[in-house]
């Protein structure tokens, strides 16, 4: 009996410390997940002053030419099994179709913002074995010459993941093992881009 409870200790502290949120950097703010201490992915904000002057078509072209918003292939092999007759290895393959379209979901000359939606893979993560796409919005305004660049939306879902049923797009958690920092540094690469483009 002492066993059994010692276990259960052990794994509800487990549970606790995987729970935690990592180490995150100033520019990331994060929401409540409902389970505990854990959070979510919940803006980065990228927000900079050019070096030179920017009017509102730059702004556009540079969100243009820096994201993009191109249909993505989630993949696994739920499913598959090992014949109890013939041992032989039926493969299942699965693939679930998310459509792309217009990086553009508003355009307003008014106030000088844009709104925009895409995706990116992530560099290969865990020994090369797990490749994330990370969806996102990206809300730009020019203001006095001061671009304001709001990552927000931010869902990740993992390209394959093998005989595990791919339940798509799913918010970033920031516990360890949650693949945070390679969301965290493909809307860096982003944003650094895009700052490129306007510098």
């Amino acid at each position: 009996m002492k066993i059994i409870l010692t276990i259960g200790l052990i794994g509800l502290f487990l549970v606790g410390c995987s729970a935690a949120p990592i180490a995150l950097p100033s520019n990331v703010a994060t929401v409540p997940s409902g389970m505990g201490k854990s959070t979510y992915i919940d803006k980065v904000d990228h927000s900079f002053i050019p070096s030179k002057i920017i009017n509102f078509s730059n702004l556009k072209v540079c969100a243009a030419s820096t994201f993009a918003n191109d249909g993505i292939t989630l993949k696994d092999n739920a499913g598959s099994f090992v014949g109890a007759y013939t041992g032989r290895y039926y493969q299942q393959n699965n693939n679930q179709q998310i459509s792309g379209g217009n990086v553009f979901k508003l355009i307003d000359e008014q106030s000088n913002t844009i709104i925009i939606t895409g995706s990116k893979k992530t560099k290969p993560q865990q020994g090369g074995l797990i490749v994330d796409y990370i969806k996102y919005d990206a809300k730009i305004s020019l203001i006095n010459n001061n671009i304001q660049l709001q990552f927000q939306n931010i869902q990740a879902a993992q390209q394959s993941t093998g005989t595990s049923s791919n339940d798509g797009f799913r918010p970033v958690g920031t516990w360890a093992g949650a693949r945070a920092p390679a969301a965290i540094e493909t809307i860096n690469s982003l944003a650094v881009s895009f700052k490129n483009c306007l510098n």
